[in-house]
């Protein structure tokens, strides 16, 4: 027997927006927005709803209505903290993740895996976040962005934990206090670091990237042709230690010479704990002008 709710006219028009917002997963904050647009149809569209404006119960009963007619359900992966759309097709992992968390990026060397700079297949596809403070701010604007104030009482933000697999896919997440420069792919969700800002997670997490030894054979054979977007993605973050990585790596490694790379020579200091690669012990052999263990 078909249930009373799979007929509404209001079901229907629900429904087709869903469809129509062309995501196969989103926040409940989302399906909220798109309920307040269904109520603003309802007198063009004549869909009869019982009163002006939506509430909680209103919002959990549409939930329900939906899931019977077999149109959303909480998403296989993320649960309640996400609906997973059924009439759209599915993605991959490194889509989803970002279009339930706005705030991710592919990152490391699974961003590098995907600019073509390494040949290398990560094990985990690597993403980067903000820490809790940083991610609620960012959220509560991009809610803003869809959501209106007088409404967030009925969908409180909640922090976003991703689960260990999404779509079979081990997730392996960083979490910084300032999350670096992103961008969205072309023709896809996902989010993706620069290349300015990948080769910069290459010299402040060199062992999320392949390890060192593997960055200086991607710098070899890259960084000379994308040294424009690199420098300025290096020059803007205060790090002495990255800037003199990146500044020995170019110079006196490969041999390239830029106006920006000399003025990194005055964040030089010296320090038994500067190296070149961070995960290995400091070695005697030195460079006196970038003031660094070259360890590798």
């Amino acid at each position: 027997m078909i249930s009373r709710q799979r007929s509404t006219r209001a079901g229907r028009h629900l429904s087709q927006l869903v469809e129509h917002y062309n995501k196969p997963v989103l926040q409940p904050f989302e399906f909220l927005a798109l309920i307040l647009r269904m109520y603003q149809d309802a007198h063009s569209e004549k869909l009869y709803l019982r009163k002006g404006r939506p509430d909680r119960n209103d919002y959990h009963r549409f939930k329900v209505m939906l899931h019977r007619m077999d149109v959303v359900r909480n998403d296989r992966d993320y649960g309640k903290r996400a609906f997973r759309v059924l009439p759209i097709s599915d993605c991959p992992a490194d889509e989803i993740v970002c279009l339930v968390d706005p705030t991710c990026y592919v990152s490391h060397l699974s961003a590098m895996q995907r600019w073509g700079l390494t040949n290398r297949s990560p094990k985990n596809l690597m993403l980067t976040r903000p820490e809790r403070s940083t991610w609620k701010n960012i959220m509560c604007e991009y809610r803003q962005k869809i959501l209106d104030e007088d409404h967030t009482d009925i969908c409180p933000l909640h922090i976003i934990e991703h689960p260990k697999r999404v779509r079979g896919q081990s997730i392996q997440m960083y979490t910084t206090k300032s999350s670096g420069i992103s961008l969205i792919n072309r023709g896809t969700n996902m989010r993706i670091s620069t290349i300015g800002q990948t080769f910069l997670d290459m010299f402040q997490k060199p062992d999320l990237c392949g390890g060192m030894v593997h960055i200086l054979d991607v710098c070899e054979e890259h960084a000379e042709t994308y040294l424009d977007q690199i420098i300025p993605t290096i020059d803007a973050i205060p790090s002495a230690i990255v800037k003199s990585r990146a500044g020995y790596v170019f110079q006196e490694y490969l041999g390239l010479e830029h106006p920006e790379i000399e003025k990194w020579k005055a964040f030089s200091q010296r320090g038994g704990s500067r190296k070149l690669d961070p995960s290995k012990e400091f070695a005697p052999t030195y460079s006196e002008t970038w003031m660094i263990s070259i360890n590798v």
